[in-house]
C-alpha cells in the first residue's frame, strides 16, 4: 500500500474508532463526548501530516452531523444546531493544524539534529585527522633531529680522529693507515671508541706543547 494511502487509512480507522467509542458513551450520557473526534483528529495529523489532518476532519464532520447532531441519521442541519456544529468544525481544524504543525516542528528538530550530528562527526573526523598529522609530523621532527645529531656527533669523531692520525704522524713519523691501525689497536686494548683514543691523543699533545 501506498504511504498517501496508508497515512488516509489511519486517519479513517482513527474517526470510525472515535465513532464506535461515541456511540457507546451517547447510551451511557446524555451528551455525546465529541472530544474523541478531536483526538481521532490530532492523531490522523500527527502520523499522516496536512492531508489525513484535514481528510479526518471531513470524516468527522460527516459523523457527527449524522450521528449527534439534529435531525439525527441526516446531513441535514437544523438552525439552532448550526453554531455548535461550526463551532465543533473550527476546533477540529485548529486540532488538526496543532498536531500537524508540531509534528512539523519535531521533524525539523529531528533533522536539524542530525545534521548537526553529521557536522560533529565530520569535524571529529577532520580533527582526529589533524592530530594525527601532527603527530606524524612530530615523529618525523623527532627522528630527523635524532639523525641529525648521530650525524653531527659522527662528524666530530672523524674530525677529531683525523686531527689524532696527524699527530701520530707526525710524533712517530709513519704513514696515515698505520696511524689510523694503531688507534684501532689502542680502541681494542683500551675498550674506548676511536673518538675517545683520538681526544686523548690530542690532550697529550696539547699537554706536551703546553710544557715545551
Amino acid at each position: 500500500m501506498p504511504a498517501t494511502s496508508l497515512r488516509h487509512a489511519i486517519a479513517l480507522a482513527c474517526v470510525a474508532a472515535a465513532l464506535s467509542s461515541s456511540l457507546l458513551l451517547q447510551r451511557l450520557f446524555p451528551y455525546p463526548f465529541l472530544f474523541l473526534f478531536f483526538a481521532a483528529v490530532m492523531a490522523s495529523a500527527w502520523f499522516g501530516g496536512t492531508a489525513p489532518g484535514l481528510f479526518a476532519v471531513f470524516l468527522s464532520t460527516v459523523a457527527v452531523d449524522y450521528f449527534f447532531v439534529p435531525p439525527l441519521h441526516s446531513l441535514a442541519i437544523n438552525a439552532t444546531d448550526s453554531a455548535y456544529f461550526a463551532a465543533f468544525i473550527l476546533c477540529a481544524l485548529a486540532a488538526s493544524w496543532v498536531s500537524s504543525s508540531k509534528r512539523n516542528s519535531e521533524e525539523a528538530l529531528l533533522e536539524a539534529r542530525d545534521q548537526l550530528e553529521a557536522r560533529v562527526a565530520e569535524r571529529t573526523a577532520e580533527l582526529q585527522k589533524t592530530i594525527a598529522e601532527l603527530q606524524e609530523n612530530t615523529r618525523q621532527k623527532e627522528q630527523l633531529e635524532s639523525e641529525k645529531s648521530v650525524l653531527s656527533g659522527q662528524l666530530e669523531a672523524r674530525k677529531l680522529v683525523e686531527r689524532a692520525k696527524g699527530i701520530l704522524q707526525r710524533e712517530m713519523k709513519i704513514g696515515e693507515e698505520e696511524a689510523y691501525r694503531t688507534m684501532q689497536r689502542q680502541s681494542q686494548q683500551m675498550r674506548k671508541s676511536m673518538k675517545e683514543i683520538a681526544e686523548s691523543i690530542i690532550l697529550n699533545d696539547e699537554l706536551k706543547r703546553g710544557s715545551q
